[in-house]
């Protein structure tokens, strides 16, 4: 049988779970965590640009605004530009200047500099807390060495005891700080005065996710939620990965004598336990998505004939659905924001909703003489309903996963990252932030 009849024919079985193919469906349908973060702040939506969703990008989009060494004032060698946090309609540029790194504070549609000149920190760091309020840790900076807060044009406040912070992360109204060893975390007020504070066994750093859960990784392979009121642990593994999603987390351990993969609500930014569900064998697909999408891993996948996969809600205990058919391959199945992009034996692929398990198009196996739309050799950036932009290295290509056929392209020389549902590609020395359309 012809390859594309083979991927048709599976595609019409897929949907109605008929032949070897389970479709479990809920009742209920997935319920989304509204952003935490955004308490007070009716406008700030980047919980919903979160997760691998993007905004619209159904056509090739323009350049909106780029910014380079030519732009930013004082660059010098080093790391590249990079956004270093974002609230509302406000990016935080940081980029190599001096011995460290400046920051510049910018608007989001346009990307000119909300302030007259930029911070320098030299070896410490900004960020927001949840309120949009800036803080900034200065050592060998433009200012003496100490903590600031930074009002909206730029200026710098009374200073607080630098106490040696590199990292800053904004929890709540308060400032996480590392030291420059890498060992010491403290959470702190604004004035500097200490709430909290932890001594890892390994160099750390931590994230705040949108949902408030604050995340803490250290330098050989542990992974901490903590209670950001306490600093005391909600949750805790070695050699695990750590993924969250808009209801709740995955925690996937990796050693062979353990692999599985818990999941667990979280409600605001509080994690509940115990665990909703234990699934031994099995790990979780790489790629930003609103829900996880799991796999068997080991001996018994190296000697399945097919490919099974379980979609899952973190915050409910059953799959929302399963699928596996003849005709699935076992590798390059992308999770990609609500949408999921399984790969056939044949080189053809199928895509389906995460959330209810609908099929949404199929597409035909790549040519050879356009590798950069072979989304086997690409990585997810996101979707934006039905439209999935996927990337590597040379080239950015969104797919329209309705019709199965490839929307545009762009070239790029460099990496392509999503930040608050923008496309953002950095080339060398140079950011640049394409327009949603």
């Amino acid at each position: 049988m012809p390859a594309r009849s083979t991927m048709s024919g599976l595609a019409r079985r897929l949907p109605f779970g008929m032949g070897t193919v389970t479709l479990i469906l809920v009742v209920a349908m997935v319920a989304v965590v509204g952003a935490v973060l955004a308490i007070g702040t009716p406008d700030d939506t980047h919980e919903e640009y979160s997760a691998g969703r993007l905004r619209g990008y159904e056509r090739e989009p323009d350049v909106a605004w780029t910014h380079s060494d030519d732009t930013l004032p004082g660059y010098g060698a080093g790391r590249r530009i990079e956004v270093a946090d974002t609230w509302q309609d406000q990016w935080l540029l940081s980029y190599p200047s001096g011995i460290g790194r400046a920051f510049l504070l910018v608007h989001r549609a346009s990307g000119t500099p909300a302030w007259d000149r930029p911070i320098l920190a030299g070896l410490g760091d900004c960020a927001f807390d949840r309120f949009g309020q800036l803080g900034c840790a200065i050592k060998l900076g433009d200012l003496p060495n100490g903590f600031y807060v930074i009002d909206e044009q730029g200026n710098a406040g009374a200073p607080a005891p630098l106490d040696d912070t590199q990292q800053v992360v904004g929890v709540g109204t308060n400032y996480l700080r590392i030291d420059q060893a890498g060992y010491h975390v403290t959470l702190r007020t604004p004035a500097g005065r200490e709430i909290w504070s932890r001594t890892f066994a390994a160099a750390a750093t931590a994230d705040v996710r949108p949902d408030g859960t604050l995340l803490v990784s250290t330098a050989d392979g542990g992974r901490f939620i903590l209670d950001p009121a306490t600093g005391a642990d909600r949750l805790s593994c070695t050699q695990c990965t750590i993924t969250t999603y808009p209801t709740g987390i995955t925690v996937q351990y990796n050693t062979t004598a353990e692999q599985r993969v818990e999941t667990y609500a979280v409600d605001g930014d509080v994690l509940r336990t115990p665990a909703t569900s234990v699934s031994d064998g099995l790990r979780v697909v790489g790629g930003p998505s609103v829900l996880p999408v799991l796999t068997g891993t080991g001996d018994s996948q190296v000697q399945m004939p097919q490919g099974r996969y379980e979609i899952r809600d973190p915050a409910q205990a059953d799959a929302l659905w399963q699928i596996t058919d003849p005709e699935l391959s076992k590798a390059n199945t992308k999770p990609c924001g609500t949408e999921v992009a399984f790969a056939l034996k044949d080189r053809s692929r199928i895509f389906y909703r995460l959330a209810d398990g609908g099929r949404v198009g199929a597409m035909a196996s790549p040519s050879f003489e356009t590798p950069g739309e072979n989304i086997d050799n690409l990585d997810c950036i996101g979707s934006a309903g039905a439209i999935l932009v996927f990337a590597n290295a040379d080239q950015v290509t969104a797919v329209d996963a309705e019709s199965g056929e490839v929307a545009w392209t762009r070239s790029v020389i460099g990496t392509t990252e999503a930040v608050d549902g923008y496309l953002v590609l950095h080339q060398g020395s140079t950011l640049s932030v394409l327009r949603p359309n």
